[in-house]
């Protein structure tokens, strides 16, 4: 008997559920309903029902066809190297271990074969795995609980789509956005930004997980699923910003301490309203240039020069190039 039968669905859930015409009218308009209503979790459930429906809808990921995921996952054995396959097992059987309603839904085979699958499904010349990967499934394995092929296709788009560049041998888009972080928080709040600067205290010091995971480090995951609705809805680069945000929000606590690396070794739980509030308010702060290089950054494989000569031109105005404008 299904005791969820006769529930009823919110707004986004009918949304999502009626005909579409117009498709970038109506991803538009579920982008919105998202920002300002966001995802409900109806009585009796312990999560959002209809999320990955969401999550797809945004990311323009089909229905992954089951026979081809089994046809992948067969492949596994002869496709995956027995060095890389140690490295997988090495990660998942940690994955938000503290977790138990995580652990409840979501179980380490399930975990191994999604990250097999994907190792194995990128192009040859491509990193297959990188550490922190099962941290990026982990949210999307819970909220795709009852479909591992579609976890798998969420996050197969997730590191060749929207974010390749955190998959590479340097992690070449992680240690960029770690650069974007000095330079956003050096523009929102340079008080704050020089402290940290007179502590030897860059963002590749202590925010490295939170880059490379979306926050999806920092517990509680049900305010994870929330910034990534956000995330999903607006662009991953939006946590470059997320990062800098909890950075402020503990603005008073890190200025105060003697040794601010203590509290920056482990981030406070996160608070998701506040953190999506703050973010959306540094936009107009930045200027357009170093926004376009947030945007493109876990993509674009030119950011980092970019993003030099961005700097230097900063650093020196009147050295015959225009300060970039907001």
């Amino acid at each position: 008997m299904d005791l969820h039968r006769g529930r009823k669905k919110d707004s986004i859930e009918q949304f999502i559920e009626s005909p579409q015409i117009i498709l970038d009218t109506s991803l538009s308009q579920l982008r919105y309903m998202i920002l300002i209503e966001g995802l409900s979790t109806p009585e009796d459930y312990d999560q959002c029902p209809y999320r990955s429906h969401v999550w797809c809808i945004l990311c323009r990921v089909p229905v992954f066809p089951v026979n081809k995921y089994v046809k992948l996952l067969s492949e596994i054995p002869r496709k995956l190297s027995p060095e890389l396959y140690r490295k997988i097992k090495n990660d998942t059987f940690r994955t938000l271990m503290n977790d138990k309603r995580f652990h409840s839904k979501v179980s380490e085979e399930s975990l191994t074969r999604i990250l097999s699958a994907v190792a194995i499904s990128r192009p040859d010349n491509k990193v297959g795995y990188v550490q922190g990967m099962n941290v990026l499934l982990a949210p999307i394995l819970y909220s795709c609980h009852r479909s591992e092929p579609q976890a798998f296709a969420l996050l197969h788009h997730l590191v060749n789509e929207q974010l390749p560049l955190y998959v590479t041998a340097n992690l070449d888009g992680v240690h960029a956005g770690l650069s974007l972080v000095d330079v956003v928080l050096r523009i929102v709040d340079p008080v704050l930004s020089e402290f940290l600067d007179s502590k030897f205290l860059k963002a590749e010091i202590y925010a490295f997980p939170s880059v490379l995971t979306l926050c999806a480090c920092t517990p509680s995951l049900d305010s994870v699923m929330k910034l990534w609705d956000f995330l999903f809805a607006y662009g991953t680069h939006m946590n470059i910003l997320f990062v800098v945000a909890q950075l402020i929000m503990s603005r008073s606590a890190l200025l105060r301490s003697p040794q601010p690396m203590k509290l920056l070794r482990n981030f406070p739980p996160l608070r998701e309203n506040d953190i999506i509030k703050l973010s959306l308010s540094f936009v107009p702060e930045l200027p357009k240039e170093l926004y376009d290089l947030i945007v493109r950054h876990g993509f674009d494989p030119s950011v980092p020069r970019e993003l030099k000569d961005y700097l230097a031109r900063m650093k020196n105005p009147t050295d015959g190039h225009s300060r970039p404008h907001k």
